[in-house]
């Protein structure tokens, strides 16, 4: 299956090594303006493009991923669309939720495919977790701490995009991560409360954030995210989701039950020793997801998706009520609100 790369980037990278090396995918070229796309297309023994649109008129993709700045997701994936290109677009889908549902009416008028990089959906760990959760191992989910903490360096503000309201921050390029996992995992989000700040970093968008969640079964999340903490209680730091973090063994998200509690990605199982009862002592089982790449995983249920064997698991509306979400966190706490969905 011959797949397109347009942004070489980090994550374009990631892209990049994942298609190499899966077998039954080909990197069929590679599109971005910049030296640094002809020197990740001549690493890789493909063709090089200063344009998407050059890409996408060679022909013969099969398929594509979108992994250039968020701005300009939305404007390449519909020239994808409308030439039948079934799309893989970097997470946020978009920067906005408008320009989200433009891209969702055009593939599905269109009858396109287009998926939602949230890769941690494809994670042994949340497909371990998801399972225990929906064989009601936990019991019903009352409650839900997590951490999103990480210190960027500050030559990674270099780039303009990531200094900006409405394209950088931690809560549009990573909490939208944590929504879509507690969205998979938990149900939907149908209120939220926040307050940001800026101090650490001065930027006119924000580097730390606390949230509350609500969801639709009356459970309720606590997440606190920075982009300041030098800390490894954040999913990428302890995952091993890519081999540039390194990974520590803690835990990044705590899951609670009624029944029993789950801490993830460590997949600690807390259960009583006997009935619930918070005078009985607890003891720990660590479950067993097993090992798997996430990104070679999305790659390939891209690759199924394409064939017509399966829907896509983030598509396109997936990734537009994750962004819903994120813009309703900004609105509450620009403003002090509760924001309904």
């Amino acid at each position: 299956m011959r797949i397109g790369l347009i942004g070489a980037g980090v994550i374009g990278h990631t892209h990049a090594q994942t298609i190499a090396a899966t077998d039954g995918f080909e990197l069929a070229g590679v599109a971005d303006p910049f030296p640094g796309g002809e020197d990740l297309a001549r690493r890789f023994g493909t063709v090089w493009h200063r344009d998407h649109r050059a890409l996408i008129d060679a022909g013969q993709l099969d398929a594509a991923v979108v992994a250039t700045p968020n701005d300009l997701h939305v404007p390449i994936a519909l020239q994808l669309v409308a030439a039948g290109i079934p799309v893989l677009v970097e997470k946020p889908i978009a920067t906005t939720s408008q320009q989200a549902r433009e891209l969702v009416d055009a593939a599905e008028r269109a009858g396109v495919p287009v998926l939602v990089g949230h890769h941690r959906r494809y994670h042994p760990v949340v497909q371990c977790a998801k399972q225990v959760i929906d064989a009601g191992r936990l019991g019903r989910i009352a409650a839900v701490s997590a951490t999103a903490f990480m210190r960027k360096t500050d030559d990674y503000f270099d780039v303009a995009w990531r200094r900006q309201g409405g394209t950088g921050g931690p809560f549009l390029i990573n909490l939208i991560h944590e929504i879509d996992l507690l969205r998979y995992l938990v149900g939907e989000v149908t209120q939220v409360s926040a307050m940001s700040s800026s101090a650490a970093r001065g930027f006119p968008v924000e580097d730390t954030g606390a949230i509350t969640l609500g969801f639709d079964a009356g459970a309720l999340a606590s997440l606190a995210i920075s982009d300041a903490v030098a800390a490894p209680w954040s999913w990428d730091l302890t995952a091993g989701d890519s081999p540039r973090f390194p990974v520590h063994d803690v835990d990044s998200h705590r899951i609670g039950g009624q029944s029993a509690s789950l801490a993830l990605p460590t997949l600690q199982l807390w259960e009583h020793d006997g009935a619930p009862d918070w005078t009985t002592p607890q003891h720990a089982r660590k479950l067993d997801a097993g090992v798997g790449d996430p990104y070679v995983s999305q790659l390939r249920h891209l690759g199924d998706v394409v064939a017509g064997l399966a829907e896509p698991l983030v598509s396109a509306r997936e990734g537009m009520r994750d962004l819903e979400v994120v813009e309703a966190v900004t609105r509450s706490a620009a403003t002090g609100a509760v924001v309904a969905l």
